[in-house]
């Protein structure tokens, strides 16, 4: 394809040197040989005694040449018309010549991002065009670069999706598993702490795998949402309700602060519960005994009310606030498995906020505790 353009380009640049050779060339022709002739006949004129003019002006000699035109004037103008006519075939040439290196300039960006595009689709995203002008040309290959270089974080946020995956699903697999052979070996006897200890195993097995398919299903657009008009300081409240007695062995307090008159939202109640409850789980997780949790909402913004719920927690690394909604992911890398949950939480809170037409951020400092804040569009 990009050598027929190359060819269409070459002969639009051998083209129009043609046309445009080949018309100067008849027109100064006709041109030269206009003016020599008037130039001629005024010499002849000048130089010719009245009583001896003819009668008549413009007489032909032989050969068709008017009277007063010679052999020297008419090899003038031959020499002329040769010159004239092999300057057009100089210039044809010279056109043919900057048509082909023209063609050349233009498709040779062309193919280079060819090239580096089958690199892309054969899974090289590393591969990146050499950006060489600031033209329009140079803006496609940057656009290219950055499209790749996407592609390349895409591609590296899904291997470790997929390891973190095989991960958390492999510690589970292998309790059940391994008490199960203890018990078919005859190994030990299954006495009712091991049977619910296999079972809460199952248990995480199972959520896991609906907390997957449910943020899977957000990020490709898919989850379906059953939104209708919530009044907001009920649905915090009740909330807030259900996770009381949590704190309380926990040793932690619980407070919900709300402004007067908030108005109504419009959500998945089911979704935005979902949210609610992964920020306090989150806020749990991390807030020693002796804390506190603070949830409340404003309507700061026009049509949009915002939501934060701040914990007295250890908080998190600057370095690590950029990273907290990415999958699986853990600011503690020390933690035991349990203990900072799977990872996927966060990005599931995310996900829910944005598909509500929201947005997500945290604000922290290590040592001082975390706020996350999220918004919901009004009713």
């Amino acid at each position: 394809m990009l050598r027929k353009l190359s060819v269409r380009l070459s002969l639009l640049f051998i083209g129009i040197a043609l046309v445009s050779v080949g018309v100067i060339a008849m027109w100064v022709n006709n041109a030269v040989q206009t003016e020599f002739r008037c130039y001629c006949e005024e010499s002849h004129l000048a130089q010719t005694p009245p009583d001896s003019m003819p009668s008549e002006t413009g007489v032909v000699g032989q050969g068709g040449m008017p009277y007063y035109m010679g052999e020297a004037e008419q090899a003038f103008l031959d020499a002329i018309r040769n010159s004239l006519w092999l300057a057009a075939w100089v210039a044809v040439l010279v056109g043919v010549a900057l048509g082909f290196l023209f063609s050349w300039l233009i498709t040779g960006p062309m193919r280079r991002l060819t090239l580096a595009a089958r690199k892309v689709a054969a899974g090289d995203f590393s591969y990146r065009v050499s950006q060489k002008t600031d033209d329009e040309i140079g803006e496609v290959s940057d656009a290219f670069n950055t499209m790749a270089e996407q592609l390349e974080k895409k591609e590296k946020s899904r291997r470790q999706f997929l390891a973190d995956i095989a991960h958390e699903l492999r510690n589970p697999l292998s309790i059940v598993q391994g008490n199960l052979e203890a018990w078919l070996d005859g190994v030990i006897t299954p006495a009712p702490e091991q049977v619910a200890s296999v079972y809460d195993e199952t248990v995480l097995l199972s959520r896991l795998v609906t907390d997957l398919r449910d943020l899977s299903l957000a990020e490709a657009g898919q989850l379906k949402l059953s939104q209708s008009a919530t009044g907001l300081s009920e649905f915090i409240l009740a909330q807030v309700a259900n996770v009381q007695s949590r704190c309380q062995e926990k040793r932690i307090s619980i407070t919900a602060e709300l402004s007067d008159g908030l108005p109504s939202v419009l959500i998945d109640r089911d979704r935005i519960r979902q949210v609610l409850h992964n920020l306090i789980d989150n806020a749990l997780r991390y807030t020693r005994a002796g804390g506190a949790i603070k949830i409340s909402a404003s309507e700061k913004t026009p049509g949009w009310v915002a939501v934060y719920v701040a914990d007295s927690g250890s908080g998190i690394a600057t370095e690590d606030l950029p990273h907290v909604f990415d999958h699986f992911y853990k600011a503690d890398r020390s933690r035991k498995r349990g203990h900072g949950g799977a990872g996927i939480g966060l990005a599931m809170v995310k996900r829910l906020v944005e598909l509500h037409g929201g947005k997500v951020w945290v604000e922290s400092k290590k040592g001082k505790g975390s706020t996350f804040f999220f918004t919901l569009p009004v009713v």
